[in-house]
This record gives structure tokens, sequence and C-alpha cells, in this order.
């Protein structure tokens, strides 16, 4: 993962702690509110880190990060009987040279 993350960038793997075991979880993806505003969301992959299925994969393709700022990012996916998303983490991104 890079130090510093930059708009544009493509590659980036992001991974987000859900605090728990989410083998076997349903539709994962991850919700973004981008600085503009607008709500999207890509689509997810558990991963296994340490021995735990614990996080929520995705890597960044063409135009995800095409703005500079504070983008707000949840983990949303099925488990059993419940559906809903985790908390909300802050993926800031910075202007090109800066």
């Amino acid at each position: 993962m890079a130090d510093s993350i930059y708009r544009g960038d493509v590659g980036l793997e992001i991974l987000v702690d859900c605090g728990r075991d989410i083998a076997g979880a349903g539709n994962p993806a991850l919700l973004v509110r981008t600085p503009s505003g607008a709500v999207r969301s890509w689509p997810a992959a558990v991963a296994v880190v340490g021995q735990t299925a614990s996080h929520l994969r995705y890597v960044t393709g063409p135009g995800d990060l095409a703005e500079a700022g504070a983008y707000k990012i949840q983990a949303a996916l099925t488990l059993g009987d419940w559906s809903g998303t985790g908390r909300t983490a802050t993926l800031v991104v910075r202007p090109q040279f800066s």
C-alpha cells in the first residue's frame, strides 16, 4: 500500500477490517461517498488477514479515485439473517503533486 494516496491512483488495495469473522458473507461491497457527495458501491471480496476472514478487499480501478479529498467508506454485507453496514472509515486522497 502507498504511504500517500493520490487522485487517479489505480491498483490501490483497500482493506476494511470488519472486526469479526465474516466467512460466508453475501453481497460484500464497500459503500463509498466521494468528496463531491456522490455515493458508489464497489464490489468487494472477503479477505483472510492473519488466520481470520475478517476484512473486505477492493482494488481501485480507473475513475475510482477521480477526486481529491475525503472519501467515506463503509463495509456492507449480509451474514446469516443480518444485513447492513459497518462503521465509517475515511480515506484521504491527495491532489497530484501535493
